[in-house]
């Protein structure tokens, strides 16, 4: 088996993931878009279209679901992963080298998400400063990433 066809595989599941994760917690509405979500996800090798909306499938799910903030961490790092390989370059000889490159932006989803789940852990109630520590995760992670996407546009 090739490495482009395990990669392929391997977004396909990912992206199946991150739809259907948020499904255990979400109301019956959202079933038939978490089916519209696959959908995307399968005809994501033709469509380019197809990752942007299977993650707001996902993403309208969460927002409806009773999920706790653990889950919804981890359906955060599923949507990074799952669009980062997405973003993989079709004919790459070598999509293992390629990946590698995109550790930078994984890495700094893990930040965001450890700080905010850190955040949580200390003090239960909401409050503005949660939303301050997320906010400022969600900056870091952009500004650590933003070298590796500025790398990636075209000249």
């Amino acid at each position: 088996m090739t490495a482009m066809r395990l990669v392929n595989i391997a977004t396909v599941a990912l992206g199946l993931l991150t739809v259907a994760w948020p499904v255990a917690w979400a109301p019956s509405w959202t079933y038939p878009l978490a089916g519209l979500g696959g959908l995307a996800v399968l005809a994501a090798a033709r469509w380019r279209r197809g990752p942007a909306l299977a993650v707001t499938a996902a993403i309208i799910s969460c927002a409806a679901s009773a999920a706790g903030i653990a889950v919804l961490a981890a359906e955060g790092l599923f949507i990074l992963g799952y669009l980062l390989v997405a973003g993989l370059p079709a004919g790459l000889p070598r999509p293992g080298r390629w990946l590698r490159g995109q550790l930078p932006l994984l890495v700094a989803g893990l930040i965001a998400a450890g700080a905010v789940l850190a955040a949580f852990a200390v003090q239960q109630a909401s409050t503005a400063w949660l939303t301050v520590a997320g906010l400022a995760a969600a900056v870091a992670a952009y500004l650590i990433a933003r070298p590796v996407l500025r790398r990636r546009e075209p000249p």
